[in-house]
């Protein structure tokens, strides 16, 4: 095919690519993010657990002070260790409530009178991931509320090659699967579309917009095949 076809081919592709992106469903992801606060806390690696545990025999399995409880960290394999029981419990992927009754029945297993209070002390920091055409890529601790516009703006703003109207947010659902969401990020700052709420996780992609998309081909397909250099102060000297 023709370089001067091969180039028309290009230009009416990226052009059909860079058509708005539709709106988001932005009642859904209000609904998702709202049910994901409100639901009970899921312990993951790296979270410190307060738990109490009185054996109603005198003793109480909690630290130095009967009324101090012991602050446990998950350890990288998802378990914590407790006095007088005969092995590590497996915690994380279970929500706090589900840890309080895994630990009293493993003491019910071995002694008759227990009581357990478990509350999460400490959360493990969680991130989105920004990368694509910003300024600074990667992992932003994340904090309730967080929306895209914020997570951008801590990752230094966009490029100015960034495609506006199509800014990608990628979500690992609870069985693994992934979704992608679109977001034109013209309507936002425009007040025309909500702001996107994130969750834990979450990965904001900028998109290239069509006329950096162009000049990454060309320099991809065209000037890095010459065989002299373009630019420069002598523009079109062959070398």
């Amino acid at each position: 095919m023709p370089l001067q076809a091969r180039l028309g081919l290009l230009l009416s592709v990226l052009l059909l690519a860079s058509c708005a992106a539709p709106p988001f469903d932005a009642k859904a992801v209000a609904i998702e993010w709202a049910a994901y606060m409100q639901r009970d806390y899921v312990v993951r690696s790296g979270d410190s657990l307060s738990v109490h545990v009185d054996l109603g025999d005198g003793s109480v399995q909690s630290g130095e002070r009967d009324d101090a409880p012991r602050s446990l960290k998950v350890s990288p394999t998802g378990t914590i260790d407790l006095d007088r029981l005969p092995g590590p419990l497996q915690v994380a992927g279970r929500s706090v409530s589900d840890v309080r009754t895994l630990v009293l029945e493993a003491y019910r297993r071995e002694f008759n009178s227990v009581r357990v209070l478990v509350q999460l002390a400490e959360a493990a920091v969680q991130s989105v991931y920004v990368c694509g055409e910003v300024r600074t890529a990667g992992a932003i601790p994340y904090h309730p509320g967080m929306t895209m516009t914020q997570a951008i703006a801590q990752a230094g703003s966009f490029q100015i090659t960034v495609k506006y109207s199509d800014v990608r947010i990628l979500r690992i659902n609870p069985d693994g699967t992934q979704r992608t969401f679109r977001v034109n990020m013209d309507r936002v700052l425009l007040d025309e579309w909500p702001d996107f709420l994130l969750l834990p996780g979450d990965v904001v992609y900028a998109q290239t917009s069509a006329i950096a998309d162009i000049g990454n081909w060309i320099e991809l397909y065209i000037r890095r095949m010459l065989p002299f250099s373009i630019g420069g102060p002598a523009l079109g000297t062959v070398r």
